[in-house]
């Protein structure tokens, strides 16, 4: 299962830690899907809580699942697909969030569900890269991706890999379109500058519809059917 993200802080705390005008029709989200219109910051309008739609606008999908790679670019690759290499240069944007969440393999059919955080639920931006695209009807929509590291601490224990959270110094940094797509992904690294912590949460965060602060509550380890695990 895909991996997602939580940004369900008060807007007023968005507005404070990020330093950005937050949209009065601002609604946070427990557990935000792909296709879903979500709040990002952009190089090219720093100073406004943006909504791009994370992956590809809900049209394009139909009734396929959408693609990984739609989601989710590891730095490692970054500079050797083009279109990618594009939108590092002209089109950087943070995603905030105040958790991110992911899937432990226990087995080939398996999985226990984590969420990750860091103290006080404190929130954090992550790297992302941004485009635009026409949908059929020729509607111009934006879309984003987040960039992936190699875990760091406790979550290499559960995934291999992350979302790429940047300090606060690397978030201006990174809006900063005077430096080069090059120079500025030397420094985006995986997130060692406090713990991240973790624990179980419900398996029902595969579920689109299960969007709650019962998502953030710490269970017993489950299987995604919902099945009690002796393995965490």
């Amino acid at each position: 299962m895909l991996p997602n993200f939580s940004i369900a802080s008060e807007a007023q705390l968005i507005q404070e830690h990020f330093s950005v005008e937050v949209p009065d029709n601002h609604q946070g989200t427990f557990n935000a899907q792909p296709t879903q219109l979500l709040p990002a910051i952009t190089s090219a309008d720093p100073d406004v809580l943006s909504y791009f739609y994370w992956g590809i606008h809900p049209s394009f999908t139909k009734s396929k699942g959408v693609s990984h790679k739609l989601l989710y670019a590891p730095v490692e690759t970054l500079l050797s697909k083009a279109s990618q290499r594009k939108s590092l240069k002209q089109q950087r944007c943070i995603i905030p969030a105040d958790s991110f969440y992911d899937w432990k393999d226990l087995g080939k059919k398996e999985q226990v569900p984590y969420r990750f955080y860091l103290q006080n639920n404190s929130l954090f931006g992550i790297a992302g890269i941004w485009d635009t695209f026409e949908t059929e009807d020729g509607e111009q929509v934006n879309t984003f991706m987040i960039l992936t590291t190699e875990a760091s601490g406790d979550v290499s224990e559960v995934t291999s890999r992350m979302p790429a959270i940047l300090n606060e110094d690397l978030m201006m940094e990174w809006l900063n379109d005077s430096n080069t797509a090059e120079s500025i992904l030397e420094f985006v690294k995986p997130f060692s500058d406090e713990p991240i912590k973790h624990y179980t949460i419900n398996p029902r965060l595969a579920d689109p519809n299960f969007n709650g602060s019962a998502l953030w509550e710490k269970v017993p380890p489950a299987n995604q059917f919902g099945n009690l695990t002796l393995f965490s």
